[in-house]
């Protein structure tokens, strides 16, 4: 029960990471007249995501971790009526909103390659922390922005940095997973 549990994780893990690469590469390929219907669908789509999320939560056990992810998914549909209502302005927030989510997963990714692949001996753990400091790095350089004023520039700057991201959970999920399969 456990092991079916952990490999539905586990799927779920690389699926998430594939949708980002995906969605990556669709920023980066996205024309710079289509940039603005990008930004309405990613509005929407925030907003249906929170929707099922809330969903969830109502007809789910009611757990202290079902409240968090009931907090994640209002500050989601929060996030997803702002992109809808503001969306001339909203390249600068994503830049920012991602650039914070690219810190946060970098020093994360850090302290769990720090406290669990190095203490469990597993080599090349220092590869992770270098990939997970990189993140940090691309995080700050999107936080700070100096060279992609157009919306354009950036959602192709979000979309490289999403699928580097993408590569680096991947790379993180392999080193940290405790069950190797024969």
């Amino acid at each position: 029960m456990l092991f079916q549990e952990l490999g539905k994780l586990k799927r779920s893990s690389i699926m998430t990471s594939i949708i980002l690469m995906a969605v990556g590469i669709l920023m980066i390929i996205c024309p710079k007249q289509y940039v603005n219907a990008l930004v309405a669908t990613l509005g929407y789509g925030a907003l249906v995501f929170a929707v099922v999320m809330i969903l969830d939560f109502i007809s789910g056990k009611k757990a202290l971790m079902n409240y968090i992810y009931f907090t994640g998914a209002l500050i989601l549909a929060l996030l997803g009526i702002a992109i809808v209502a503001f969306e001339a302005d909203v390249a600068r927030i994503i830049g920012l909103i991602f650039g914070v989510i690219l810190v946060t997963d970098g020093i994360a990714g850090i302290v769990s390659t720090w406290m669990y692949v190095r203490r469990a001996g597993r080599s090349g753990w220092w590869v992770l922390n270098v990939l997970n400091a990189l993140l940090i790095l691309f995080g700050l350089i999107v936080l700070v922005n100096p060279w992609w004023n157009e919306p354009t520039m950036l959602f192709d700057v979000i979309g490289v940095m999403l699928l580097f991201s993408s590569i680096v959970s991947v790379a993180r999920l392999f080193y940290l997973w405790p069950i190797r399969e024969a």
